[in-house]
């Protein structure tokens, strides 16, 4: 049997805050950072000819200015990076309706952060427009306390402004009794593959990202870089290649080659399919542990459960699951058969 390779992504169940509550929330998610754009450019405008040629953009120990940039491009800067998060932030939680106890998280820390980057933006430009050159511009710590003090009370006041989550679906507690085989000929073989995705992560990896920006705007790039590299490796392991064929089940991030994760036939009991709910089943999302059951959990909703030799399970969120079930149940007996597969 010819190799088959289903590329689609996965999605999640079912949908989750639609209508006023999901337009709501992808508002709350949007809103602030186009206000906090808004005050900035109406702030630049009435300070700006009391602007240095080259205003101090970044302030070191005792809020002292040690770095310098032309006044367009601290405007453009600003704007861009509030304006896109906006973009970002709306997008991911219009995406993550299908999970919305994640998705009213996002609008809410996104509102936050656009008001402390607001914050953080302005009191630079008042600092300039104060100092009689950019050399002595001073912007002290208390400015930062404040920035993230307001965003927190915002944040507090958007959540209950996103309205309340559905009940989420029960869901199954473990593989499915009778675990079904695929037909296969002695002498023919078959693989299976697919692309699962999360809505969840790529949020959580823009998050990380952006909380980077107030970092580095004021305590300087390199300070920020842990966060900006986090946030880029969270994003990028968001997706997996589930594949079953004759080495067993494999799993690798769709853009990387590395990590792998293999069970291989000789491990696997008993293959069938389960509802997963990633925060009830796991406590999150990514690679879980919890006693008794480990896996890659990526999204809610369909997934493949592996009974294995040792008593525990191992499950991966993907769509298809029973038919790669089927097949792990097949190649697994046969592997008993004959040691080597064939």
């Amino acid at each position: 049997m010819n190799s088959l390779v289903k590329g689609r992504s996965g999605s999640d169940g079912a949908e989750g805050p639609a209508g006023p509550v999901g337009v709501r929330r992808v508002l709350v998610a949007v809103v602030p950072s186009v206000l906090a754009a808004a005050v900035v450019l109406a702030v630049y405008l009435s300070v700006a000819g009391r602007l240095p040629d080259r205003p101090a953009t970044h302030f070191g120990a005792g809020g002292k200015a040690d770095g310098f940039s032309g006044r367009g491009a601290l405007l453009g800067t600003a704007l861009a990076v509030l304006l896109g998060m906006g973009a970002l932030l709306g997008g991911l939680t219009y995406r993550l309706r299908s999970t919305p106890g994640p998705q009213r998280a996002l609008a809410v820390l996104g509102a936050g952060t656009a008001v402390a980057l607001g914050w953080i933006i302005t009191a630079v430009l008042l600092a300039n427009a104060r100092a009689e050159e950019a050399s002595s511009a001073t912007v002290p710590g208390t400015q930062a306390a404040l920035a993230f003090g307001s965003a927190a009370l915002v944040a507090g006041a958007c959540w209950p402004l996103c309205g309340r989550d559905p009940e989420a679906p029960a869901a199954a507690s473990g593989p499915v009794a009778g675990a079904a085989r695929l037909a296969l000929g002695d002498a023919e073989t078959a693989g299976w593959s697919r692309v699962a995705g999360s809505r969840v992560l790529p949020a959580v990896g823009a998050l990380t990202a952006a909380a980077g920006l107030p970092v580095g705007w004021t305590a300087g790039w390199p300070s920020a870089l842990p966060l900006l590299v986090s946030g880029a490796l969270i994003a990028l392991l968001a997706g997996a290649r589930v594949t079953a064929d004759r080495r067993g089940l494999t799993v690798t991030p769709s853009l990387a080659p590395w990590p792998r994760v293999t069970v291989p036939l000789e491990r696997i009991a008993e293959a069938g399919r389960r509802t997963v709910d990633p925060w009830r089943d796991f406590g999150g999302w990514g690679y879980r542990a919890v006693p008794g059951a480990s896996g890659i959990v990526l999204r809610s909703g369909d997934a493949i459960s592996l009974r294995l030799t040792t008593g525990s399970e191992f499950v991966v969120t993907v769509d298809d699951a029973a038919t790669a079930a089927a097949l792990l149940n097949t190649l697994a007996d046969r592997a008993r058969r004959t040691p080597d597969g064939g």
